[in-house]
């Protein structure tokens, strides 16, 4: 046999390889969600061809095997290709409780004066603490380059970072913890130099109280200011203002980023946001940030709205856009982020935990008319949505959006599904189904 005769095999062995290849698609994406059954992390890659869409389910490599009974997987966030998911459970910290860092596969590849995500290995845990001494987190949050954890029964709170956390010689050295809010925190951290943590506390000493933490070069500065009513359940930082989300209204504060204002000259601002039908002022639980605006949803069923702060203003407003929703519906706190050309979007879910096979999609257009204002904000028809499987604060809808902003991802707990969605025209694009029940979800894409 001559050497042509022999490489003519591995030819065509090597084209249908690629023909293979171009058969699966472009990646996209890659997603990671929450299996809220196994209380465990999936992941795949999000793929376009010329026959659609296609997704195939994977285990993360190397993740912690947990008590589906008595741990869960709590908020999730992700920065420079390493994702960290929070662990909480059941026996406040004492079965085991922390977190897991995985080491996504995805690295960045520049391109000038900009980068692209290429999916080159496939992910694995990089490490994880989860004992009986993490103060079993609720919250895990995202401000700038820093991962900030909730302690909750440790009344305070840790931020580490993705180089600390890969530098770090073994997991108790990725974080600094700083003592700081109490019962059941949330936070909000400016430029990496100050903290708000907030009490949960309605009566008492410590309702309505926030405490100011000293980060970085700041350490050991501090003191505590305190909002009119108390239980806190909300917090971010958004336009050199940090915002509260107390159980009237709303409050704000501007940033002190040198931690050096005295306590009592510090002025808490209240914003009040409306009043149910008997009266009552309305709240919020949680807030998203777009830009320099504050986005969040208050009230239920036909009373419901979605809400817009502009935090650049000296004297910020609340400005409202009523949601009319059927009687056993409420809004999740809105997913925020770019459109088609560039365009603020919400993603507004609207569940019903009595009929959850009506759970609706809300595309809202933040600023139709690209001046800056979200006055003139308009929803568009509802999408019909699969289920929720709503669990206490577990089994909610979640979405992430796809590059250039055409499509989102979502996924529906109470089918298992996932779904791709195009904002052009609010059609659903691709339906993969699940193991298990996907709840909260993240990606990497360019």
């Amino acid at each position: 046999m001559n050497t042509r005769t022999l490489l003519l095999p591995l030819v065509a062995l090597a084209l249908l390889g690629n023909s293979d290849l171009h058969a699966q698609g472009r990646t996209i994406a890659r997603l990671f969600w929450q299996d809220h059954s196994t209380a465990s992390l999936k992941w795949g890659d999000l793929q376009k061809s010329k026959e659609g869409y296609s997704l195939k389910e994977h285990a993360v490599d190397g993740f912690p095997e947990l008590d589906v009974d008595d741990q869960t997987l709590v908020q999730m966030q992700i920065d420079d290709g390493l994702l960290v998911v929070g662990v909480r459970d059941e026996a406040n910290g004492d079965i085991g409780s922390g977190w897991v860092a995985i080491e996504s596969g995805a690295t960045q590849e520049a391109h000038g004066d900009h980068f692209h995500w290429r999916f080159q290995a496939s992910p694995s845990v990089h490490s994880k603490l989860i004992d009986d001494s993490q103060g079993n987190p609720a919250h895990l949050y995202r401000y700038g380059k820093s991962f900030v954890m909730a302690n909750d029964q440790r009344n305070g709170f840790t931020v580490m970072n993705a180089k600390s956390v890969r530098k770090a010689m073994k997991p108790s050295e990725a974080g600094q913890f700083y003592e700081g809010g109490g019962g059941h925190i949330t936070l909000a951290v400016a430029n990496g130099k100050v903290g708000y943590s907030t009490w949960i506390h309605g009566e008492g000493e410590n309702a309505g109280r926030v405490d100011v933490v000293g980060l970085a070069e700041n350490t050991g500065k501090g003191y505590r200011i305190d909002c009119p009513t108390g239980v806190l359940h909300g917090a971010t930082y958004c336009g050199g203002k940090v915002f509260f989300a107390p159980a009237e209204g709303i409050c704000w504060v501007k940033a002190d980023l040198e931690v050096d204002d005295a306590a009592d000259s510090v002025q808490v601002n209240q914003l009040e946001i409306g009043t149910d039908p008997e009266g009552n002022p309305l709240r919020t639980g949680a807030f998203a940030t777009l830009g320099d605006q504050v986005v969040f949803t208050s009230g239920k069923a036909d009373q419901s709205r979605l809400c817009f702060v502009d935090a650049s203003c000296d004297q910020p407003t609340v400005q409202t856009m009523k949601m009319e929703l059927a009687s056993d519906q409420s809004l999740r706190t809105p997913i925020v982020g770019k459109g088609s050309g560039g365009r603020p979007i919400a993603l507004c879910f609207a569940e019903s935990k009595e009929a959850p096979d009506t759970d609706q999609l809300y595309v809202v257009e933040l600023d139709p008319d690209g001046n800056g204002d979200f006055s003139d904000a308009k929803a568009g028809e509802p999408i019909a949505v699969g289920p929720s499987q709503i669990e206490g604060h577990f089994g909610h809808h979640d979405a992430v959006f796809l590059p250039r902003g055409r499509q989102v991802a979502i996924t529906n707990p109470g089918d298992a599904s996932l779904w791709v969605i195009s904002l052009t025209d609010q059609s659903v694009k691709a339906k993969f189904d699940c193991e298990g029940m996907p709840t909260s979800l993240a990606s990497i894409s360019d």
